[in-house]
């Protein structure tokens, strides 16, 4: 992890949240909730109330991720936000934390603005002698325009658009390095259906550093609650599915991923609190 150049291992973008997983990661156009903190700034401008956001994922029981993040709208159209990312080895060898400050508003109407301001921290160790560590800085970068009433979202996002960290290796001296920028467009439609109007579906499609994703979501209104099943395909790794239940301030997710960590099959799951 501590070598010279662009980082590509350290940081990686683990995309929590079980919801955009289970889309198959098609979600920079379709994020409104505190996802958004993580998937496009942007979508946080569509934050009707405050809200807390929880996401899990563990790998083989060796290595495990962690998000915890509020957004708060301060009016209509323009919210703020925070979180904690970390990732971490059972052993505890390293360890990574993202303390992540976000704001987005609306510009025009139906143009949405974000931007993610991040704190970066590792440090890795061998037998609980430190072998290493680093802290840096990051700036993402997205927007979000809807067209025709609200049926089809536009999303561009670009993770780490910019960023510099500054590494040590036991009394060597320091070096700095930069994360690899990344770039996400997608765009989503909102589809109604007929004779049933608390059931929507979404249909997005997306392309992740040069990679297409596509994904799907029903949207089920009860009277008790609101239920979401989801569907997903990533051309390099392959399946996704998942589904949502909220009821009242409290909404679940799961998502079952295939092959989109190491070739593995992973579950997500994360919880969203509304106040």
């Amino acid at each position: 992890m501590l070598l010279n150049g662009t980082v590509n291992a350290a940081f990686e973008n683990i995309e929590l949240m079980a919801g955009p997983m289970g889309m198959g990661g098609a979600y920079t156009a379709a994020t409104h909730d505190t996802s958004a903190l993580i998937w496009n700034p942007a979508g946080l401008a569509r934050l009707a109330d405050s809200e807390i956001g929880i996401g899990y994922l563990d790998l083989y029981g060796l290595l495990g991720y962690s998000f915890i993040g509020v957004a708060h709208p301060i009016r209509r159209g323009q919210t703020v936000g925070a979180a904690i990312l970390n990732s971490s080895d059972t052993e505890g060898l390293s360890h990574e934390r993202i303390v992540l400050l976000s704001a987005a508003t609306s510009v025009w109407g139906q143009l949405r603005v974000g931007v993610n301001t991040k704190y970066f921290t590792t440090s890795v160790n061998l037998e609980q002698m430190p072998l290493g560590s680093g802290r840096g800085w990051g700036v993402d970068l997205g927007t979000q325009y809807t067209v025709m009433k609200d049926r089809i979202n536009i999303g561009v996002v670009f993770p780490n658009l910019f960023s510099n960290l500054s590494y040590r290796r036991l009394e060597e001296a320091s070096y700095d390095e930069s994360l690899l920028r990344e770039w996400r467009v997608g765009a989503v439609i909102k589809i109604d259906i007929p004779d049933r109007k608390s059931d929507t579906v979404l249909a997005a499609f997306e392309i992740a550093n040069g990679i297409p994703l596509i994904g799907c979501e029903y949207q089920y209104g009860a009277k008790h609650g609101e239920f979401a099943a989801r569907l997903g395909w990533r051309f390099t790794d392959g399946l996704t599915a998942g589904f949502g239940y909220q009821r009242g301030n409290i909404g679940l997710d799961y998502a079952f991923v295939s092959g989109r960590y190491v070739g593995s099959q992973s579950s997500l799951f994360s919880v969203r609190v509304f106040y």
